[in-house]
Order: C-alpha cells, then structure tokens, then sequence
C-alpha cells in the first residue's frame, strides 16, 4: 500500500484533486491507495470509517485510469470518497447500528450513491452512526464509538458523525450525510467543517435506512446533502447531488455586500451558549462592516416555540412509525418538567392520540408560508445550529427514552437532552435548505459553526454566502491536532 497521504494533500480540496485527476497528475487508483493508507494509520484512534470496499473502489479507479483524454469523466471523476453507512450499496452492509441489522446487505445503490458513482466517484468505505441514527453522540454495538479528533473524550455529533471525523483527520475529501435532525448540521458544527442540508425533494433518498430496508419509500423532513472542509467542495458535491432531477436556482447574490441577513440573536428562542451568541454578534458586526444589509430583530412571522413543538411531532411521528412507546410512573417521577413534556408527546405520536398527521401537515405548511414571507425581504438568517460547542460522552442508556433521562448544561443551566434538536428544527420544519460554516477561534477552543437558512429550493444561495464567509470573513476548516 501507498505511503500515507501527505499531509498537504489529505486536507487538499476536492476541487483540487478532481483538477489534478483531470489533468493526470495524479492517478486515482495512486490517490485511493494513499487515502487508504491514512485510513489504516489514523483510523484507529477516531473509528471514523467503519467498513471498506477496496476491491471495487480500486475496480473503479483503474477504470478511470486507463480512460483516453476527452472522455466523460463525470463531476468526480476517479475521486475517492467515503459515504454515510445509512447509505445503501449493492454488496455492503448497512446496519444502522441495529444488531438486528447486522446482516442486512443492500441489494442496490440508494439514488444518492448511485448519483456520486454516475460523476464518477471512488467510493471506498461508509462512516459511522449512532445507533439507529438516533443520537447526537455516534456509537453502536456493531462498530463501536467514534471519538472527536479535536478531542477524543468529547462527540463528533451525529448521526453523520463518523464523516464529520472522516473528513476532519483527512480520511475523505468529500461526504455524503443525511438529516432529519440535524444529523448533518450537527457533526459538521463539533468538527469544524461545512455542510449543506438540502431542501426536501431537491435530492432523492431512496434507499436510505431508516426507513427499514424493506420500506421503499421517502419520509418527509429527511433529506441528503454533502458535508465537505471548504465551500467549494460543498457546492462540488451539491452539483453532483443534483445534475439530474430538481435543480436549485443560481444563488441570489455573488458579493457579500449585496445580501441581506438577518442574525437571531439577543433574544434567542432555545438555549444557547454565551459564546454562540457572541459569535453571532462577531458575525453581524463583521458583515455590516463589508457592507451587506444587517439586522439583529428581523424574525419570520410565527412562535418559535410553535414550530419546535410541530417539529418534535411531525419527527416522532416518522421516527416511532407506530411503534409502542410509554414511559412507565417509576420513570416518570425521575424527569423533569422539561423531559415530561418530550415523554408525553412521543407516547402520543406513538398511539395516535395527538394531532392528526393532516393537522401538521397544515401546521408545517403554515410555518412554509411564513418563511416565505420572511425571505422575500432577506436572503438569510443565521443562527445557531446547537446549544454548545461539543460536550463529553454520556453514553447512558440505549435508544430515545433513555435520552430523556440525560441531561446538558448549558451555561450552568440543566436542559434535557432531546432539547438539542431546538435549533436544526428550525429549518427542517419548513424543508428549507441550511448551510453550516466554521467561525473563527482562538487557538485551543473547540470547532463553533453556524447555520445559514435560506429559501426554499434557493440551496445555492447559502452555500454562496457559505463561501463568501470563508473568503472574506475567515469562516474556515482549521485542522484539529495531529493523532498519534
């Protein structure tokens, strides 16, 4: 195997590599070889990727390889790149996590995979997930925990977790996530990267799981969308996702100094931390100072605490798929009056017995309607995409209900676990798109992001400001410390 990847070049773009491909100076089967080399060294201490196809993945490489100049090499032509394993590929696993998926072995691409292959791509591997997909902390009983690469004690998020620390320690130039939770937002935010969660419908989903295997459908509020270390490679990705079916409009800016942003902050609907706050104010100040349109009280025409509560029951309504739910008295009597209120709604999306799943249809395309209002006079809002930056393990318990029992502070104030889902509701409520990016830190603090929410369908838009961000702004991947 291939010396491993230099250093330069593991935390090159994938622009970058797709150029150096194209002009053949560098090989993709010599490319994949050394990304799989890294994967062999630094793998082990962060568990990012779990699983590898190298047998095909070099099948592929050698394809592209010996392929004359001139022909249709595809957006990603021969770039290696690993995927999400709730991704389905002909041939491989995908287990969720679940031991009672552990055999599971799809029988074809999901629609996303099979796009990246159609551009070319090199898949070699598929990253971790919590299990279920259910958590912000990524670990299961099949592959075991994935460590932050900032900090191995602390999360990675989830559930797009272990591609958040593939594409931070240089495992992957690229990846592909999903989100109904802010399962993208998330990792990206506690790892330092970006990542774009698509508007519903823009990108297909099929053979995704969840749903189980066997179930071929597309639930609402659950979308695919790229995660990458620079904007570039996020709107590469984006363009790959997208070359077939529904296309997002040219952005609605290309200089900083033409958008209009509004920042959520000051009076903050949901928990956040002081210095996610003041990140944001950083940010609203540094934008006026370029110029762009600013504002700090500009909010969307509804109650926040409304939308997070047709949120929380339109997503445990997909998510418990009917499935019993009840927390016993003896359980009960140990939460609080916060976790209370999760429990009771989850055992009534569990039995039926709340509003009826038209009733929030009606409520989601009320919350639709709003946003669109709001957007007709600003281009953007930005706002956190999690209370804090990330927090130590706590593995306790198995599955939702045991989440009810944890708890996080935030600025010494205790808060229940599932409450984190406050802010990626925001947009995933009203199938909007959002974009994280990095914010500046000081030398030894923990990655921050933020999200850019945007129109409807208008992805390009913030992923534009995404990269307007990181070249004026310093809104850039920092790479964590080198593991050993």
């Amino acid at each position: 195997m291939a010396e491993v990847l230099d250093s330069d070049l593991a935390m090159a773009r994938a622009t970058d590599l797709v150029a150096m491909l194209r002009g053949r100076t560098i090989g993709a089967e010599e490319l994949l070889d050394q990304h799989l080399a890294r994967v062999e060294r630094f793998n082990p201490a962060i568990n990012a990727v779990v699983t590898l196809d190298i047998d095909r993945a070099r099948t592929a490489a050698r394809r592209f390889d010996a392929r004359g100049a001139g022909e249709e090499n595809g957006l990603l032509g021969g770039l290696p790149m690993t995927v999400k394993e709730t991704w389905g590929m002909a041939g491989m696993r995908t287990t969720v996590g679940l031991p009672f998926l552990a055999d599971n072995v799809s029988a074809e691409d999901s629609r996303p995979v099979a796009r990246l292959r159609g551009e070319g791509a090199v898949i070699f591997g598929k990253t971790n997930v919590p299990i279920g997909g259910a958590d912000h902390q990524t670990a299961n009983p099949i592959y075991g925990l994935t460590r932050n690469p900032w900090d191995l004690s602390r999360t990675v998020g989830g559930s797009s977790g272990g591609a958040a620390a593939a594409l931070a320690t240089g495992l992957t130039p690229l990846e592909l996530g999903s989100d109904i939770g802010g399962s993208i937002r998330i990792p990206a935010h506690m790892c330092g990267l970006f990542g774009h969660k698509g508007s519903f419908g823009l990108i297909p989903t099929l053979g995704h799981v969840p749903p189980m295997p066997e179930v071929k459908v597309e639930p609402e509020l659950s979308v695919a969308g790229p995660m990458a270390r620079n904007a570039a490679d996020l709107e590469l990705g984006l363009d790959a996702l997208t070359r077939v079916g529904p296309h997002a409009p040219p952005s609605r800016h290309e200089r900083l100094a033409d958008f209009r942003i509004a920042l959520w902050t000051g009076d903050l609907p949901y928990a956040a931390s002081a210095e996610t706050s003041a990140a944001i104010d950083d940010l609203a100040q540094a934008l006026s100072a370029r110029g762009a349109k600013v504002s700090t009280t500009a909010r969307p025409p509804f109650d926040a605490t409304s939308s997070l509560e047709t949120y929380v029951r339109s997503l445990f309504s997909i998510v418990l798929g009917g499935q019993p739910f009840r927390i016993d008295e003896a359980e009960r009597a140990e939460l609080g009056h916060d976790a209370l209120w999760y429990a009771d709604v989850l055992e009534q999306c569990a039995n039926g017995s709340g509003p009826s799943w038209q009733a929030l249809r009606d409520a989601r395309a009320a919350l639709k309607a709003a946003w669109a209002t709001f957007f007709q006079s600003w281009d953007a809002i930005v706002c956190p995409v999690f209370p804090t930056t990330a927090f130590e393990h706590d593995l306790s318990g198995e599955g939702i209900a045991a989440q009810m029992h944890r708890r996080r502070l935030v600025d010494g104030e205790s808060h229940v676990y599932l409450s984190q889902l406050s802010w990626p509701s925001l947009a995933t409520v009203a199938d909007l798109p959002a974009t994280v990016v990095p914010v500046p830190r000081k030398a030894g603090e923990l990655p921050l992001g933020l999200q850019l929410i945007g129109p409807f369908m208008e992805d390009r838009t913030t992923v534009r400001l995404a990269a307007l961000l990181e070249a004026e702004l310093d809104c850039c991947f920092r790479a964590p410390p080198p593991l050993v």
